[in-house]
């Protein structure tokens, strides 16, 4: 054999071993035959869609004003919560943001954790919405919630609990 012969021989053998050796790397990073690629739940959501979930907001009435992407994987929603009567803000937040978890949880089935960054209304100081609360709710405790006799304002408390 030349050593032309031998140079292809060996450049072969290596091209063989490489290839052998990147294949089963890149079938793993390659998707599944007959599995779809799960989207990212942003990508589901959009502003009008959640509003007919959540409300939108207004100078006297509560609901959504934006979203965007967590660091974690999950949502963060920016929520102007409007107290009517400007007293027991706690209760009465629990109390309309309860039905509105279930629903939005049941309208997003892919959606996992949500973090509610809270403003509320502040007439008698500028600006009218000050910073009200935060919390984080995911589905596994949402799921645990027994809804049928469950009071609405215990909501936060359970929360509160899971972040410690």
């Amino acid at each position: 054999m030349t050593s032309r012969t031998n140079s292809v021989s060996l450049f072969l053998r290596i091209a063989l071993i490489l290839s052998m050796a990147i294949a089963p790397v890149l079938a793993s990073q390659a998707p599944k035959t007959g599995q779809a690629v799960k989207p990212r739940v942003i990508d589901e959501l959009n502003l009008p869609e959640m509003r007919t979930v959540l409300g939108t907001p207004r100078d006297d009435s509560s609901g959504i004003s934006d979203f965007s992407q967590g660091d974690d994987g999950g949502i963060i929603i920016a929520y102007h919560y409007y107290d009517v009567d400007q007293d027991n803000y706690e209760t009465d937040f629990a109390s309309e943001i309860a039905p509105k978890l279930q629903a939005l949880y049941k309208k997003y089935k892919n959606l996992d954790r949500v973090t509610f960054e809270i403003v509320t209304n502040n007439p008698d100081a500028p600006p009218l919405w000050k910073p009200f609360s935060e919390f984080t709710m995911d589905r596994k405790t949402l799921e645990k919630l027994h809804w049928t006799w469950f009071v609405a304002r215990d909501v936060l408390d359970q929360v509160l609990r899971n972040e410690k």
